[in-house]
């Protein structure tokens, strides 16, 4: 009876300390997205249209990045920017503009210099585990 109870303690302490990991937290990337995966900024606003934008100077913003899992905090940033129509120096001064808040929303200001074109975003999550993962080319911000 001692040697049963020893073997299912045994077996209890193997299964317990083989599942334990000295790293905190996961990060889980694999069906993360935007929905939509584009955003439209306008360079020449619309009186009526971009009328509460003007008034209350908002920069565009895109929607929360979603299917992203992880332990909080998530921070994010953009990684890179391409574009397949405009040239490096409009896509330096793209880059150079452009940022992140919150869940992920990119942010962009109002009344800037930028080169009309596509701008292809790839974006990178990092937790408080040091986990990080980029979602590579996750937006397309057209400006026109």
């Amino acid at each position: 009876m001692k040697k049963t109870i020893l073997y299912i303690l045994a077996t209890v302490f193997l299964f317990s300390a083989g599942g334990c990991s000295k790293e905190v937290g996961f990060l889980d990337i694999e069906n993360a997205e935007y929905l939509p995966n584009t955003m439209t900024i306008r360079l020449e606003l619309d009186p009526r249209l971009d009328a509460l934008r003007i008034e209350n100077q908002s920069p565009w913003v895109s929607q929360k990045i979603s299917g992203v899992l992880g332990t909080q905090p998530l921070t994010f940033s953009v990684e890179s920017v391409r574009s397949e129509d405009v040239n490096e120096a409009g896509v330096a001064y793209f880059a150079s503009k452009v940022s992140t808040q919150g869940l992920g929303q990119i942010i962009y200001p109002i009344n800037t210099e930028t080169p009309p074109g596509n701008y292809i975003l790839s974006i990178g999550i990092q937790n408080a585990g040091d986990y990080f993962g980029v979602v590579e080319d996750a937006i397309t911000i057209t400006v026109e």
